[in-house]
């Protein structure tokens, strides 16, 4: 059994999609699995789905829609994978083996990535975690508390993603990856990491001037909208392009033609 929360919340048995009822039922079941094998308090599974003015009901409803996600799951044959819900008094848990849930595998891809001596390997243990994601975490049970519940989610793919990007322009592949670093530099203006990546893939492929332009229309930005300077690192790498700094060249010759692990996932 397969349990997705990195986009819509889905469960898969034998390439079959559970159908796991409306969204409040969805909520609840993604609230379970990202604290799998934690004991989760009623009460919070009803401050989860009713951010405000929950109903006198709240409490049974929250036990009906897990007595009915039981019953999916069981008629599934999840249990045969060792995934149940169980209770104990007014706490509820998914006991399940962790790597049956998308997010806790792409975790532990990142762990393994981080551990990686070597980038071809860290490129694609990294390539392999974003490829797990299909749009926002849960984004079709989303509400306020959940959107914050998974900031780290949200955040550890954005490092994620900067973590690939540098393990390619260390391996040379700056003009590999130049459009797709420009695109998320807009999606996330204020991620200096990004910036800096993309000024120095622009740099290497020989196109400074671009490089310069990008930090100082990010510059500007951040003077205007927040009131801040770029990074100490960011202005030490804009002086470091004007004066042409050879400490920015590949140490080495770039390392062999583009390959599947080259592009992000969109």
């Amino acid at each position: 059994m397969e349990l997705q929360l990195l986009g819509a919340v889905e469960a898969w048995v034998e390439g079959r999609r559970l159908d796991l009822g409306p969204r409040q039922q969805r909520l609840v079941l993604a609230v379970l699995a990202l604290k799998v094998n934690q004991f989760v308090p009623v009460e919070r599974l009803v401050d989860l789905t009713w951010p405000e003015s929950p109903p006198h009901s709240a409490r049974h409803a929250i036990h009906v829609r897990v007595s009915l996600l039981r019953t999916v799951l069981t008629l599934a044959g999840a249990g045969r994978d060792g995934v149940e819900i169980h209770t104990r008094g007014p706490l509820y848990v998914l006991r399940a083996d962790p790597m049956c849930v998308d997010a806790h595998r792409f975790r532990a891809l990142l762990s393994d990535a981080r551990n990686a001596t070597d980038d071809v390997a860290k490129a694609s243990l990294l390539r392999r975690a974003l490829d797990m994601w299909h749009g926002p975490p849960l984004a079709d049970v989303v509400t306020p508390p959940i959107e914050a519940l998974c900031q780290g989610l949200e955040e550890a793919r954005l490092t994620a993603l900067e973590e690939w990007f540098g393990a390619q322009l260390r391996l040379g592949r700056h003009e590999a990856v130049i459009d797709e670093l420009a695109e998320f530099v807009i999606q996330h203006p204020y991620r200096q990491r990004l910036l800096a990546q993309l000024m120095l893939a622009l740099y290497r492929a020989g196109r400074a001037p671009d490089a310069l332009v990008a930090y100082r229309l990010t510059r500007r930005r951040l003077v205007d909208e927040l009131g801040l300077d770029p990074s100490a690192q960011l202005q030490k790498l804009e002086r470091a392009i004007l004066r042409g700094d050879p400490a920015l060249d590949l140490p080495e010759p770039p390392v062999g033609p583009v390959g599947d692990d080259d592009h992000p996932p969109a």
